[in-house]
């Protein structure tokens, strides 16, 4: 038990504890206090410092490193998408299915992800047809055929 009374020993108990808490509790935000918890640990075991400035190393390690490395480690773990200016333009060069005919003076409509599209066209497609979406516009699929 005299361990115990080993103040690095339990600042490095506590961040264990902490980075495994991590793992219970999802979020990427736990990870940051259990790492202060360990650099304070070895700030402990090498320089001796008064309680105050444990808890000042503590406070400082944890807060900077949740400022300074918490996007950084969401994108790396999440791998977060680019975002689109546009959503409009995730559908552009994407393929559907013309499921009744389009004509150029009279729209048919498209399936395109499991959804059925209004869709307009230059030229005649019949049903059955693949098509290539070139924009869309508001709720209407330009398409062309493939």
């Amino acid at each position: 038990m005299e361990v115990l009374s080993n103040a690095a020993v339990i600042w490095f108990i506590a961040g264990a504890v902490l980075l495994l808490l991590e793992f219970i509790i999802p979020g990427v935000f736990i990870l940051f206090f259990g790492v202060g918890a360990l650099i304070t640990a070895l700030c402990v075991y090498l320089f001796e410092p008064s309680l105050a400035v444990q808890f000042l190393i503590f406070s400082a390690t944890s807060v900077l490193s949740l400022i300074f490395l918490r996007s950084f480690l969401l994108k790396k773990l999440y791998k977060m998408p680019d975002l689109v200016d546009d959503p409009d333009e995730e559908f552009v060069g994407e393929v559907g299915e013309c499921i009744s005919n389009i004509h150029p003076e009279s729209d048919g409509k498209v399936e395109f992800k499991g959804t059925t599209w209004t869709a307009s066209a230059g030229v005649e497609i019949i049903a059955g047809a693949k098509v290539k979406i070139i924009r869309k516009i508001g709720l209407i699929l330009e398409v062309e055929p493939t």
